[in-house]
């Protein structure tokens, strides 16, 4: 696991999808209570930027057309053989930390 610094706590507030790219992967940052999480930026409908959209009651909804994933997880609604790729989010200080590296699709297990 390589980890790198992303951002700030400060910088992900709630209902935000914060853009951040580490070493050419593209991905949102964002919370869900006290923890967390990061998963790919583009929706997996047409692509849309996820980070034009937000996290409400739980969900990343897609500004575009209104998919919903689970924010946990990154499953869809839906459907659950679609998921955005997942990454391991760490918090050391004031500083968030991700690892580019894709876990397992729809979740950590």
């Amino acid at each position: 696991m390589t980890f790198h610094a992303v951002a700030k706590l400060s910088d992900v507030g709630a209902g935000d999808l914060v853009p951040v790219a580490v070493g050419g992967v593209e991905m949102v940052l964002y919370r869900v209570g006290d923890t967390l999480y990061a998963a790919q930026r583009r929706c997996l409908h047409q692509g849309a930027d996820l980070s034009e959209g937000l996290v409400l009651r739980g969900a990343i909804v897609c500004a575009r057309h209104g998919w919903q994933f689970d924010a946990r997880t990154g499953q869809h609604e839906a459907s659950t053989e679609n998921c955005l790729v997942m990454y391991q989010v760490e918090v050391r200080g004031d500083e968030i930390w991700v690892d580019p590296t894709p876990l397992r699709r729809g979740g950590f297990g």
